[in-house]
């Protein structure tokens, strides 16, 4: 701030003093008031869009989308942007590299814009950085809500699986069984089960095997032995092919 500029603030500061309003009773009233709108237009939308009861949670559904609410919706977007990298990439940028950036950018505007004015039009720093934020979080809020699949809705990106109806069947058992230990090409969680990407590269895993070791299970994991012969014949073609048949 320049010496005209602390000249220009303390002229405009005395004016405003000396012709101002106090705080009580006219800003109490005015806070008042802003508040009791607030609460009354939370209210009104409450009542006129009531939140609906869904259907009953069903937990064999294989096909079912997780969706968060509508206030994570632009991590949501940003989950699906950076999906495909690595097992831990999606999560690292959109749940902290980004956000933190955003945060950033918004505590460091003040130092970067010290201006003593408070025209919009002569904050060009400090509106542009508000106005592209706020146009970020929307138009990725409005894409992660408009979006008809979520992260991973897509099944397995495997190429052969086409030509193989077993392996098909295989690959539908272990995203409705085992996504919550495994993961394949970033679809499933990454853990506690090793990455079956490229489990057919080095183990052999036939019906048999893949019977006897879902029946009799390591510590830890959880026994499958409701499946029939030919789910076990299909799951076992499935990996087996991991890696090398299916990539």
């Amino acid at each position: 701030m320049n010496r005209s500029q602390q000249q220009y603030y303390k002229r405009d500061y005395a004016q405003a003093k000396a012709e101002g309003k106090p705080f009580f009773p006219y800003a109490v009233y005015k806070d008042l008031l802003i508040a009791t709108l607030a609460i009354g237009i939370v209210i009104a939308l409450a009542i006129w869009q009531r939140v609906g009861v869904g259907e009953p949670v069903n937990p064999a559904s294989t096909d079912f989308v997780p969706r968060p609410e509508w206030y994570f919706f632009f991590l949501f977007e940003l989950l699906k942007i950076f999906k495909g990298q690595s097992a831990l990439t999606p999560v690292i940028m959109a749940t902290f590299i980004v956000p933190n950036i955003l945060m950033a950018l918004l505590i460091l505007t003040p130092f970067i814009d010290r201006s003593p004015e408070r025209r919009l039009q002569r904050r060009p720093i400090a509106l542009f950085s508000g106005i592209a934020v706020v146009i970020f979080l929307c138009y990725m809020t409005y894409k992660g809500g408009s979006s008809e699949e979520g992260v991973g809705a897509e099944g397995l990106q495997l190429t052969g699986l086409e030509s193989d109806a077993a392996a098909q069947a295989g690959s539908a058992l272990w995203l409705a069984n085992c996504t919550s230990c495994h993961m394949i090409k970033n679809v499933g969680q990454p853990g506690p089960g090793p990455n079956l990407t490229e489990v057919g590269t080095r183990d052999v895993i036939s019906a048999e095997t893949a019977e006897q070791f879902l029946q009799n299970p390591p510590p830890g994991m959880p026994p499958f032995a409701n499946f029939t012969p030919e789910q076990y014949t299909e799951i076992g073609t499935f990996l087996s092919g991991l890696g090398t048949t299916y990539k």
